[in-house]
């Protein structure tokens, strides 16, 4: 007995023609729609020939001075143009509830900085995932898959891991006890390095590389000064207090310092260290769709 081979329900629908007509339906205008569509005024014209081609028939009139469709293309403009919105729509939902169902789990480091809260806001409702990162584990959760994109502090050079962005360029301070005074620093106009080096500092407490802890918690100053970690913590929050209750202090970015501020507290720059930054990093293996998309959004938002 002879099979049938079932063919497609429909006949094959030219999506890309008709989309270009349904633009240049409602611009009336070939660079306008070559510019709406990302294409060259060639391939719109391109495009629009071989949808002729396919119906059998004009459905634009083109004079020197204007495009027009013919009572043809004005009939396919009422079925494909409400289609075409439709489509978009359904699309656009979709992309939504799936960023919903399977949101961004973004991990970061001490605050939500503003740019970082804009771009959160500027995604769908429920897209992203907020898990606070510990101080001295900047790597963990992403290494073991529990969060997708991770704003820490730089630098990272973890196997698998890639950094997709770097920014926030800022000074060091410096956290004491409010009612704390250090020999020599003159109010709020900074702490020298060798008053830096005559002070107890606390540490980050945990698995960070030794490479990470070069740079955010240095052992010597650019001009040489030993400096001392006689204690440590796991959080900024857990080290804030201890310098609260004691004559130690707590080296962060200036950044870092508006988001935890307290009556307790004094910040004072450290200008003779380097600046930090914060780098987004994702698992070269395990990409989130919407870590493009976070990426470039953050890019608009800094400087």
């Amino acid at each position: 007995m002879e099979r049938r081979t079932v063919g497609p329900l429909l006949p094959e629908l030219p999506l890309q023609e008709l989309e270009c007509f349904a633009v240049l339906v409602g611009e009336l205008h070939f660079r306008r729609t070559a510019e709406r569509l990302g294409l060259s005024q060639g391939r719109v014209s391109q495009l629009i020939k071989r949808l002729e081609s396919r119906i059998g028939a004009p459905v634009f009139r083109r004079t020197s001075r204007r495009v027009e469709p013919t009572a043809l293309g004005r009939e396919l403009a009422e079925q494909v143009v409400p289609a075409f919105e439709r489509l978009r729509e359904g699309y656009g939902s979709a992309r939504a509830r799936a960023a919903t169902a399977r949101p961004l789990r973004l991990g970061f480091q001490c605050a939500v900085y503003e740019p970082v809260a804009r771009v959160i806001a500027g995604l769908p409702e429920g897209a992203t995932q907020l898990v606070e990162l510990p101080w001295a584990d900047p790597f963990g959760h992403l290494a073991r898959g529990e969060v997708d994109l991770a704003i820490v502090l730089a630098p990272c050079r973890e196997p698998d891991l890639q950094v997709l962005m770097e920014f926030s360029r800022q000074p060091v301070h410096v956290a004491i006890s409010a009612g704390q005074r250090l020999a020599g620093a003159g109010g709020t106009d900074g702490v020298s390095a060798e008053e830096l080096a005559a002070l107890p500092l606390i540490e980050p407490r945990g698995p960070a590389p030794a490479y990470w802890r070069q740079v955010n918690a240095p052992r010597r100053t650019p001009s040489g000064r030993e400096l001392s970690y006689p204690a440590g913590a796991a959080t900024i929050q857990e080290g804030l207090s201890m310098v609260a209750g004691t004559r130690r202090g707590l080296l962060l970015c200036e950044r870092s310092t508006m988001y935890v501020q307290r009556p307790d507290l004094r910040f004072l720059p450290v200008p003779e260290l380097e600046p930090t930054t914060l780098e987004v990093v994702q698992h070269e293996r395990r990409p989130h769709r919407l870590a493009a998309e976070f990426v470039a959004l953050l890019a608009g938002q800094v400087d």
